[in-house]
């Protein structure tokens, strides 16, 4: 048999008489496997609880001259970690659990008890060979999957009312309809990235993409108390957006650099929606001849002189490359600004009007005034 074959069961009982005897030594992940929050430490314990399978995980162990035994686990740390911290009385079972609800260990019945402890483990048992050729190991055994985008490693990472905020608002059916994604963006959770980009604009204003996204993610992984605000800002925007350019599938605010644009800018507007029939159309007026001109300009920069086109195209156009940092971000909006900002105001309004909370005084550029 294969020296990399050798299987054996441990129950969570033995990893903690072993931990409690310092036996227990825990390395670095050879996978990418970053520490766990709180929930995914919850969803581990209910699985657990309820009897459900749990990947395997890979040991070392060793015996000196001494007899003493050192047992090292190579690959799931972090679920080993949650099972004792749950133990310790660390963290409490989710709220929402339909059995175990804000439990915990001390708090569970007996026989839960005795269900955890008995919980077994399949471990892998890999030889004694150099952490190289560890790493090789898993490098064979991820060599066929294929790598998981930002996106991804995000889904797999966090679990909190943010991220599912974030998943509720991409399954609207508004992003179907208007071809901003892709089944091939959708399929690799794109559209829930791009959605929390916009998100993250509305509570904090513009962002860096790759700088921010992780860090609100945790910063709301526990606790996010403006989802009712922000879904309601969602689809009042949406609605706007809707309603001005129900076509937007073949217009060049289809595109993200634009959408995003478009989007955040009309977010600052929100007090004023629902616009007038009137107002809608001076607002499409306007649109369409800039989108068209920042097209223009796009195509043709390097043989026509910028002042063949306004000030507003020029930075709009010019901001479109290098489309996710933030001070191109900010330069698309002001232009957005000075070419729209006439028609919004509180004789745009059309006979309906659903004033709500603003999430932050100054969102974005525009500061937002609720009477």
């Amino acid at each position: 048999m294969s020296k990399f074959l050798q299987t054996t069961n441990r129950t969570i009982s033995w990893f903690k008489r072993t931990n409690d005897n310092n036996d227990l030594q825990m390395k670095p992940p050879f996978q990418r496997n970053p520490v766990w929050t709180t929930p995914q430490k919850r969803y581990l314990i209910d699985s657990i609880l309820n009897g459900f399978p749990v990947p395997e995980l890979y040991m070392q162990e060793f015996i000196d001259d001494q007899g003493n035994e050192r047992h090292v686990i190579v690959d799931g740390q972090q679920r080993i970690r949650a099972c004792l911290e749950f133990i310790e009385g660390r963290f409490a079972l989710d709220e929402e659990s339909p059995t175990w609800a804000n439990m915990r260990f001390e708090d569970l019945s007996a026989n839960d008890k005795k269900t955890i402890f008995s919980y077994t483990f399949i471990v892998r048992v890999l030889p004694d060979i150099p952490d190289e050729e560890i790493r090789g190991i898993f490098q064979r055994i991820n060599k066929n999957v294929v790598a998981l985008n930002a996106q991804e490693l995000r889904q797999a990472t966090y679990w909190g009312p943010f991220i599912k905020t974030m998943q509720e608002i991409a399954n609207y059916a508004y992003w179907s309809s208007s071809g901003i994604f892709t089944p091939v963006n959708i399929r690799r959770m794109m559209d829930v990235e791009f959605i929390s980009e916009l998100a993250i604009a509305i509570l904090h204003g513009h962002q860096n993409k790759k700088e921010t996204i992780d860090r609100y993610y945790l910063e709301y992984e526990e606790e996010f108390d403006s989802k009712e605000e922000l879904i309601t800002i969602f689809q009042k925007t949406l609605l706007e957006i809707e309603q001005i350019y129900p076509d937007i599938k073949n217009t060049r605010w289809k595109k993200k650099t634009d959408f995003y644009s478009l989007f955040t800018y009309f977010a600052t507007q929100i007090t004023y929606f629902p616009l007038s029939l009137g107002v809608r159309q001076q607002v499409r007026d306007a649109l369409d001849p800039f989108a068209k001109q920042v097209t223009l300009f796009l195509s043709t920069d390097s043989e026509l002189p910028r002042a063949d086109f306004s000030s507003e195209i020029v930075d709009y156009g010019i901001s479109v490359r290098a489309s996710s940092d933030i001070g191109n971000r900010k330069r698309r909006h002001e232009a957005l600004e000075r070419e729209l900002g006439k028609f919004f105001s509180e004789n745009s309004k059309g006979s309906l009007n659903f004033p709500i909370k603003p999430i932050q005084e100054g969102l974005l550029i525009r500061q937002i005034r609720v009477s």
